[in-house]
């Protein structure tokens, strides 16, 4: 007995997976697979050196072999601590090892100065996005006559501003990495003792422990001799997730930040840079430890929309298709997978509508109040964490705030129709018991529904008002419990959670916001409260930035795509762009529109009692009252802030895409007449034209590979394949 009793919830957990909850499953998991797989490499630089202003950093090479000399250097930096856009000028000399140090030893000759755009370049002369991103300074393979490995043994770079250097590796023209030191004790063994006392000096100064701590020590310049040039997304970070990195140093410098400029991620929330970290950590500042977190929550994301369109239409099949069309509709595709809030902020913000709907549509019984109040519950936690990833999330409140009101209005007309029966207005009811809704029930139905209790004995006068004391009791705490429910989620977990998460960030917002940072005046609160102001304004600019945004309804119909990086040049044109699939994106507007002009007409025809009425009425009122209110939240999102882009529409097209199986699922209501032959199948109308459209959205799918996973094309074949999705130039989309 005891082993079957242990064996029983196995069986319940398999039972209950169907054939589309399987494909569901298949597709959640196959894409983290192709995300996991493409998001980028491994290859992170080692721990970062902190480098003050007009310092200089010496470095001996070891060359393997003394006949391949030297033939590229590499270097990596993190923050710069100046202004976005500014170009920094890095200056690198060479000088032998022989001999006395004296000064005037470092010559420029074939190295020089490489200028770099503190993540972007406004003059267009440095080298934009370099901040984080493998850059390579010099290429000297051509001109070896001039390079030997005698001359350039030391190698000196000056720094112009405070700065965070990750790593510098020296390549010779054998391709392999050579060998470099920075520390005086490492350094010390390749020098005579007789020449060792007037470079001593050179490699002391790159000591600056005793300042920075680990930050200052050399050896952490050449610690992870790996470097990465391929000039892609898989190898690089766009502009945009430098905004997140840098805010991941400011953290780690703490009070060694510097009083300069400290640039910071101030369009996202505070708990986006935190769920970013541990990927950091783990596996470096690397694409891959970025960026994993966020295809995680983009694959939880999937699942939730299939979770959330059984909800909807009450069938799997209709749910499996909207996690499908979501899965392949472009953004999450692109924006899903970067180190960036989006992909968090809209799990969060979809699992608040979730169960704030299944609040709406099945209530709180009298019996078990806890059972239906509880999504309440969830929908607060939910709202927490989606506001501590975008403070932007606000806006969902619009739709969370309709949809708790207007169930708490459907239990209380469902008390007081049980009142009016036991005080004599109706047949005497039972309790009532917890309202389960029927795969095809009209949403109208009343959450705790009566029993027709005609056969039973009428009830006596003091029965009647004992059985309505009762309810009246029963109703009175479960509104207590829902107003618990609601404080507990929506304000005290939503502040605290944003007050903790905000905390690490001390530092960084006392040198955005004190107009003293070495004498700060301003408490933590009045720091919190400036940084959630400028959360909602897209203050973190880029290159692209000016070209990517648009008017709001720019992107809500897929007129314009946002490109998130390009390495494109005269014969290869490499992008990663953010474009919703265009088929999917006008067949939403249509099924908006005529979703729209049919419930117009079934309320105007009489409704329930009209030629039009249907056992789904309901279910597709509620459907379509839910995907405009979400739609609508996300959309004032950004149109409140302005210069949004393609990019910012992740957390819309949950519930934009939600208008074509919800117009699929209307024409099944209302289908009439013989079904159809399809390749040999006998096949309903409303199938035939699903798998019409499904058939169109793979192909500009297909299309669109290119631009979703930056593969490097000729810019005719760009143009051929994906060029005719974007209706509009935004100064890099187009070919």
């Amino acid at each position: 007995m005891q082993k079957n009793a242990s064996s029983q919830p196995k069986k319940n957990i398999f039972s209950r997976l169907t054939k589309c909850g399987i494909a569901a499953l298949c597709v959640v998991l196959g894409f983290f697979i192709v995300g996991a797989c493409t998001i980028g490499g491994f290859s992170s630089p080692g721990k970062a050196y902190f480098a003050p202003a007009e310092s200089d950093l010496v470095f001996y090479l070891d060359y393997p072999d003394e006949d391949a000399p030297l033939g590229e250097v590499y270097i990596n930096i993190g923050a710069a601590y100046a202004v976005a856009g500014e170009d920094l000028t890095l200056s690198f000399r060479h000088a032998n090892a022989a001999g006395d140090y004296s000064v005037g030893s470092f010559r420029a000759d074939a190295l020089g100065d490489v200028v770099l755009g503190n993540i972007y370049s406004s003059g267009g002369e440095g080298i934009s996005g370099a901040n984080y991103n493998w850059v390579r300074a010099f290429d000297l393979r051509e001109t070896t006559e001039y390079v030997s490995a005698y001359s350039y043994r030391l190698i000196r770079i000056t720094v112009p501003c405070d700065m965070l250097i990750n790593e510098v590796v020296f390549v010779d023209t054998n391709g392999d990495v050579i060998p470099a030191y920075a520390s005086e004790s490492a350094a010390k063994g390749y020098f005579q003792s007789q020449y060792w006392a007037s470079h001593r000096d050179l490699f002391h100064s790159n000591d600056r422990t005793a300042a920075y701590g680990s930050l200052g020590d050399p050896a952490n310049l050449t610690d992870s001799p790996r470097y990465a040039a391929g000039g892609n997304a898989y190898t690089d970070f766009t502009q945009d997730e430098i905004y997140t990195l840098l805010q991941i140093d400011n953290i780690r410098l703490g009070t060694a930040l510097p009083d300069g400029v400290a640039l910071a991620d101030t369009d996202s929330g505070p708990l986006s840079t935190l769920l970013s970290m541990p990927g950091v950590l783990v596996f470096g500042a690397c694409p891959f430890g970025l960026r994993l977190p966020s295809v995680l929550c983009t694959a939880a994301l999937v699942g939730v929309v299939y979770l959330f369109g059984k909800e909807l239409f009450g069938k799997r099949g209709y749910a499996l298709l909207l996690a499908c069309l979501f899965a392949g509709g472009g953004l999450a595709l692109t924006v899903g997978r970067l180190g960036l809030s989006l992909a968090p902020a809209a799990l969060c913000a979809v699992l608040a509508y979730y169960f704030m709907y299944r609040f709406f549509r099945r209530g709180a019984a009298l019996e078990q109040p806890s059972v239906g109040a509880r999504n309440v519950l969830f929908a607060g936690i939910a709202f927490a964490f989606a506001f501590a990833f975008d403070p932007k999330s606000l806006f969902t409140l619009i739709g969370l705030v309709a949809l708790l009101v207007a169930g708490v209005v459907r239990i209380l007309l469902a008390q007081r129709r049980q009142l009016a029966a036991l005080e004599g207005e109706g047949e005497a009811p039972a309790s009532a018991p917890a309202a389960q809704p029927a795969a095809n029930a009209a949403m109208a139905a009343a959450p705790a529904a009566n029993v027709d209790l005609s056969a039973q004995p009428a009830l006596t006068a003091e029965e009647k008002a004992e059985r309505a004391e009762k309810v009246r009791d029963a109703g009175s705490y479960r509104i207590k419990l829902l107003v618990a429910f609601l404080l507990l989620g929506f304000v005290a977990v939503t502040a605290v959670l944003y007050i903790l998460s905000s905390l690490p960030l001390y530092f960084t917002y006392v040198r955005l916001y004190e107009a003293e940072p070495a004498e700060p005046v301003l408490s933590i609160f009045t720091l919190i409260g400036r940084a959630f102001s400028d959360a909602f304004t897209i203050d973190n600019a880029t290159a692209y930035a000016a070209a990517n945004a648009a008017s709001v309804f720019g992107w809500l119909i897929a007129f314009k795509g946002a490109t998130l990086f390009s390495a494109s040049t005269d014969a290869v044109y490499a992008a990663l762009n953010a474009q919703p699939n265009i088929a999917m994106a006008l067949t939403a507007l249509v099924a908006f529109l005529a979703l729209t002009a049919c419930i117009v007409l079934y309320f105007v025809t009489g409704g329930k009692k009209g030629p039009f009425a249907t056992p789904q009425a309901g279910r597709i009122f509620g459907a379509y009252i839910l995907l405009t209110l979400g739609g609508l939240t996300s959309l004032l999102q950004f149109a409140y802030t302005g210069g949004a882009g393609a990019a910012q529409g992740l957390l819309f097209q949950c519930f934009y895409l939600g208008y074509i199986p919800l117009l699929l699922y209307v024409s099944a209501a209302y289908e009439s007449g013989a079904p159809v032959r399809l390749f040999g199948f006998s096949v309903s109308r409303t199938v035939a034209i699903g798998g019409a459209l499904v058939a169109v959205y793979a192909i500009v799918f297909a299309l669109s590979l290119p631009m979703y996973f930056g593969i490097p094309l000729a810019p005719a074949a760009a143009a051929g394949l994906f060029g005719w999705t974007s209706f509009a130039n935004n100064g890099f989309y187009r070919m």
